[in-house]
């Protein structure tokens, strides 16, 4: 269960660094530093150092067999995945809207025929609807961005490696 623990920290820390490089390769770095109420780069890289830092605790355990070192290395992995919990909910907008997305209007919103007594609909009206509807745009197919997998991989790895952690920490 050590070795599983070892080898699930370093597919999680691989998923990380390979988030980590991308962020910072495409100015992420900048780019929260630029904005009001920005990402700070300690929590980002607090999250990384601390998650780094238990995994060499836990490779000195593996190393030893002391136990205190599997559970200062289960403590930093406390720290780093509260750091990760911080990221994720300061980084998951909400209400989740596109950049210039405009909010649509709610059903309250929506006017009354009372409110517009002047508009009523016609037999003219719809005749000449049918005869020339008004084309629909065409939408794209969603498809799904491979991208997103890597933070819910990471997430769910991190899960894994601290119940592994835990269990041979107790063990």
């Amino acid at each position: 269960m050590r070795a599983a623990a070892l080898i699930s920290w370093l597919v999680t820390a691989s998923l990380g660094a390979f988030m980590l490089r991308t962020w910072l390769a495409r100015g992420g770095l900048r780019q929260e530093r630029g904005k009001a109420g920005g990402l700070p780069p300690q929590l980002i890289f607090g999250h990384a150092a601390a998650a780094l830092a238990g995994l060499l605790a836990w490779a000195a355990f593996l190393a030893s067999g002391a136990r205190p070192l599997a559970w200062a290395a289960v403590g930093l992995l406390m720290v780093a995945v509260g750091l990760g919990l911080c990221t994720v909910t300061l980084w998951t907008p909400y209400p989740a809207r596109k950049p210039g997305e405009r909010r649509q209007p709610e059903a309250q919103d929506a006017p009354k025929p009372a409110e517009h007594p002047e508009f009523e609909v016609t037999d003219e009206m719809i005749a000449r609807f049918l005869a020339d509807p008004v084309p629909l745009p065409r939408h794209r197919p969603i498809r799904p961005d491979p991208a997103v997998l890597v933070p819910i991989a990471h997430g769910f790895a991190a899960i894994a490696t601290f119940t592994l952690a835990v269990m041979s920490a107790i063990a």
